[in-house]
C-alpha cells in the first residue's frame, strides 16, 4: 500500500505513478485522503493529536474534535473504513509513511 497526500494540486504525479504501476507492479493501492468537517466545511486531512496521552482526530481549520462532526476515511486491514478506530490502530494510521509528498508551490 502505497500512501499518497491529495492529488488536487498535481494530477500529473498521479498519472505517472498509476502507469508506472501499470507497467513494472502486479497489484498496488493508492490512498488519499478527502476528509470533512461538518462544523467549518474544511475538506482535506483530519489530523490525528495527542491530548494527555490520547490520541484524538482535529480539524486542522477549526479545531473540531467531535467524531460526530466530522467524516474520516482510512484504509485499514484492506478496507476503507469510516469509524473511529481503537488507539492502537489510531497510531499506527498516525505513524504511516507517505511515500509522495505534497508539491510545493513557487512564486
Amino acid at each position: 500500500m502505497w500512501k499518497f497526500p491529495i492529488w488536487k494540486n498535481n494530477v500529473e504525479a498521479a498519472e505517472a505513478i498509476v502507469e508506472y504501476i501499470y507497467d513494472n507492479i502486479m497489484y498496488a493501492e493508492l490512498n488519499s485522503k478527502s476528509d470533512y468537517c461538518q462544523c467549518c466545511g474544511y475538506s482535506g486531512e483530519i489530523q490525528i493529536v495527542e491530548d494527555d496521552g490520547k490520541l484524538v482526530w482535529e480539524c486542522p481549520n477549526c479545531g473540531n474534535r467531535d467524531q460526530h462532526k466530522m467524516n474520516v476515511a482510512r484504509r485499514t486491514c484492506g478496507y476503507i473504513g469510516t469509524q473511529y478506530w481503537n488507539q492502537g490502530r489510531t497510531q499506527e494510521i498516525r505513524d504511516r509513511v507517505v511515500h509522495v509528498s505534497e508539491p510545493q508551490v513557487t512564486e
